[in-house]
Formats: structure tokens, C-alpha cells, sequence
């Protein structure tokens, strides 16, 4: 029987526990018509064991090891070249899937003649601990975006700007800047040859989401939540990068390059890189690594450190020409002040505290809309 669906996890020292509910979750809702594909990027802990125990009791599942450790990107590409289905689902070995995930693509797969779509977004919740009862889908249709949701959704994700997702109707559940959040077409990704930037180690879905919305001729956006992310203090998105400015330099490299084919000359598209995407960057530096608790360098090097990365560019300009009114961050409004002044000190006071981040950032908020008044 032809495959229409694969599940494609990659894995990666996953704790046993989370790769263990992820699998079995799965498992209990695949069918003949569908497939889980495991590829261990080299875990050093029992991942693999883990993995290869469920493939060798169920010809549903497929486990693969790659050669050495080569980061998600290649993960992902080692996926499409290895996925069977019709349609591509790229998830995380330690996230849950819905209950009613492969029932609800199989069911709209017959109802709505899939390959008519190249990507179809889905909803996500986040959840910590155990994830929210969930009960079927009971949509009786899947909503068409417009010809032109393409290009904006592209230019949302090289920009990181989500305001340009409200004219087609998604929610904020809707996080289409990350592979897991859609569903992915086989044949549309391997025409327009589609693959992952290999050695970016961070936000790489970004510069794949880039292109592959910019291609996309017709999109499907199915409001129900197949996919569930789990909140990990100790995840990629928390814990400290000695190397994030390398990483964001990367990321750059990669999002400009992405900028200058599809939307060169396009003035509107640089305002929002620098005011959205670029400043997030400066943000998550100093979140992820200036200001992180676990930086072990001392305070004068850090505060070497930072100045120099607010006359580094393409940060310095970010900061420079920092419009509130369009970025919509309301949380970025006085740390990027703060950089403007290259306070410090008050930066190192509070930024790595995210308790005291959210409620200075709140209050500063509150007096800026009674002094607006």
C-alpha cells in the first residue's frame, strides 16, 4: 500500500521518557498508510537503543543513524531524501503529536484532493508537564489562503514579523515559522529543490520556511492543533550559547542572501529585517548569552563584549533606528532604549532575571500608555 504520510522525528539525546511518549504516541495512531521515520543525529545517551527497540517490532517504524553529528538541518534534509509519503511531517523527538493527528491528515487527505496543496499550516499549543485533554476534529473544511499569502508568509519569516499573517486569518496557535507547524508536500519540496541550510544551528526553519512559502502556490491552513510543544527550561531556546553571535552572524548571512533573490530592492522588506528579525537577534544575545546567568565571563568582559556588539553591524543600525510603534514588541521597548544609552549596567541588572525582565518591561509599558494618554 502507497505511503501518504510520513512522520519524520529527529532525535538527539532525547530524555528516554519524552522519546518514549513521542513514539508510542504515534504508534498508536499509525496506519498502513503512514510511516514513522526516526533519524538519531548521534545521540550519545540510549536515543538510539530507544529508537531501534521500536523499529525492530514494528515494520511501520524506520530507524536511521547518521554518519556523524551533523545538526538538524542535515537531519531534516536526510528526511525528505527518506521519507516514502506523499506528505512530509518534520517534528522533535522530545514534542507530542495530537492524538488525533494522522486520522485528521488522512481524513482531510481524502476529502480535499491533497495534492492540490504544497504546505498546509496547522495549529500548536505549548504545554509543561502533561499536555491539555484534546478531543477529534470536528472542521468539516480546510480554509484555501489567497495567492498572495505566499509572499507575505515568506517575507514573515525572513523578517520574524507575525503582523503579516492577519490579513489571511490565522490564529495566534498558527506558528508557521517552524517546520513542525505544516504539513509539507514531497513533490513540491524535491521540484523546487527545498532543503535546509546545512550548519546553521539555530532558526534554520526560518530560512527553509523563507523559500519554500515564496514557492508555494496554494496553501491550506486546517485550524486544529496536531502538534503539541513541550516547554524545556533547559532547551535550545533557554539555556546559554557561548557562541549565539556567531550563530545569529550565520543566520544573517543566510536570511540576506534569501532577501537580496526574492525581494531585491524591496524597501519595505529591509524596514521590517531590521526591525523585526535583526532586533530579535539583539535580544536573544543578550538574553542567550551577554546576560545569561550561566555566562562565566567576568563583568568588565561582558561589558567589553556588549559595547563592541552594539558597533558590530548589522545590530548597530538595528538599535540606532528602533521604531516601537512598528515592531510591535511592547518587551523590547526598554532594553533596546537601554542599548541606545549602552546601559550596562542596568542590563546586566535585570536580563538575566526573566522574572524582573517581564515585570520591568510590563510596568514600563503600563506608564508609556498612561503618559500616551
Amino acid at each position: 500500500m502507497a505511503i501518504r504520510l510520513t512522520i519524520g522525528t529527529a532525535v538527539y539525546n532525547v530524555d528516554e521518557q519524552f522519546l518514549r511518549a513521542h513514539i508510542e504516541g504515534v504508534l498508536r495512531q499509525l496506519t498502513d498508510e503512514t510511516e514513522l521515520l526516526l533519524i538519531d543525529d548521534c545521540s550519545t545517551n540510549n536515543s538510539g537503543e530507544v529508537c531501534r527497540e521500536y523499529a525492530e517490532t514494528d515494520s511501520r517504524v524506520r530507524y536511521i543513524r547518521m554518519d556523524h553529528n551533523s545538526w538538524l538541518s542535515s537531519v531534516r534534509n536526510r528526511t525528505i531524501a527518506e521519507a516514502k509519503g506523499d506528505w512530509i511531517f518534520f517534528v522533535d523527538g522530545d514534542d507530542l503529536l495530537s492524538d488525533h493527528c494522522v486520522e485528521t491528515f488522512l481524513r482531510f487527505s481524502d476529502q480535499y484532493n491533497a495534492s492540490e496543496y504544497d504546505i498546509v499550516i496547522h495549529d500548536r499549543l505549548k504545554f509543561v508537564g502533561q499536555k491539555e485533554p484534546e478531543h477529534p476534529c470536528e472542521l468539516t473544511g480546510i480554509k484555501e489562503l489567497p495567492p498572495e499569502a505566499g509572499r507575505a508568509l515568506s517575507i514573515s519569516c525572513l523578517c520574524l514579523d507575525p503582523t503579516l499573517s492577519k490579513p489571511f486569518g490565522l490564529s495566534s496557535r498558527a506558528f508557521y515559522h517552524a517546520a513542525w507547524a505544516a504539513l509539507y508536500s514531497k513533490e513540491f519540496l524535491v521540484k523546487n529543490d527545498l532543503l535546509f541550510p546545512v550548519k546553521q544551528k539555530k532558526a534554520q526553519d526560518s530560512v527553509f520556511n523563507t523559500e519554500a512559502y515564496f514557492y508555494a502556490k496554494r496553501i491550506g491552513y486546517l485550524p486544529y492543533v496536531m502538534y503539541y510543544y513541550r516547554g524545556n527550561e533547559q532547551g535550545i531556546t533557554r539555556r546559554y550559547s557561548a557562541d549565539y553571535l556567531q550563530m545569529a552572524q550565520s543566520l544573517t548571512d543566510h536570511l540576506l542572501a534569501c532577501a537580496d533573490k526574492y525581494f531585491p530592492g524591496d524597501a519595505d522588506v529591509e524596514e521590517r529585517f531590521y526591525n523585526h528579525r535583526v532586533l530579535s537577534l539583539v535580544m536573544d544575545n543578550m538574553r542567550l548569552n551577554l546576560f545569561h546567568k550561566d555566562n562565566p565571563n567576568p563583568r568588565e568582559e561582558r561589558k567589553q563584549a556588549f559595547l563592541t556588539f552594539l558597533e558590530t553591524e548589522p545590530y548597530k543600525t538595528a538599535v540606532s533606528r528602533f521604531d516601537p510603534k512598528a515592531s510591535g514588541r511592547w518587551e523590547w521597548h526598554l532594553p533596546v532604549r537601554l542599548c541606545q544609552k549602552k546601559r550596562f549596567a542596568a542590563l546586566d541588572r535585570f536580563m538575566g532575571n526573566p522574572t524582573a525582565f517581564r515585570l520591568l518591561c510590563g510596568a514600563d509599558r503600563r506608564l508609556a500608555m498612561l503618559f500616551a494618554k
